[in-house]
C-alpha cells in the first residue's frame, strides 16, 4: 500500500509537469487568449488535485506507519540501541509548505504542484495583460 500511494503521488506530479510543457508550447502557439486561460485553468485544477492526492497520502502513510511502530513495539523492537533512529512520519502542517527546514519527499511533491499552480496564474497573467 505504502508503496502504491508513493508510485501515485509521483505519477500524479509528472502527468501535471508533462501538462504544464505541452500548456507552455500551446500557449505559444495558439492566439486565442480564451483557449489558452481555458487549458490554464485545467492545469491549475489537475495540480490542485494532485497537491490534495498528496496530502491524502502523506495522510495514510502515517496511519501506516504508525500502526508498524505499534505493531514494532509489541514485538520488542523498541529496545534502547535498535531502532532509535526510526520514528514514524508525522502529518502535514500547512506551515511546512513554507519552511524550507522541513523536507521529504511527499512534501517535496506537494510543493511542485504549488508551483505548477503558481506558475500558470503568473503565466495567464502575463498573458492577459500583453492582450
Amino acid at each position: 500500500d505504502h508503496f502504491q500511494t508513493r508510485r501515485q503521488t509521483w505519477k500524479a506530479l509528472e502527468i501535471s509537469a508533462l501538462c504544464l510543457a505541452a500548456f507552455v508550447l500551446a500557449g505559444l502557439r495558439i492566439e486565442n487568449t480564451w483557449i489558452v486561460t481555458i487549458l490554464g485553468a485545467v492545469i491549475i485544477c489537475g495540480s490542485l488535485a494532485g497537491a490534495v492526492m498528496t496530502w491524502h497520502h502523506r495522510q495514510t502513510q502515517v496511519r501506516k506507519f504508525t500502526h508498524i511502530d505499534r505493531l514494532e513495539n509489541a514485538l520488542g523492537l523498541h529496545e534502547p540501541g535498535l531502532l532509535d533512529d526510526v520514528h514514524p512520519p508525522r502529518a502535514f502542517r500547512l506551515s511546512d509548505v513554507v519552511n524550507p527546514r522541513e523536507t521529504n519527499t511527499p512534501l517535496f511533491v506537494l510543493r511542485m504542484h504549488l508551483a505548477i499552480v503558481a506558475f500558470t496564474i503568473v503565466y495567464l497573467i502575463g498573458r492577459w495583460m500583453s492582450v
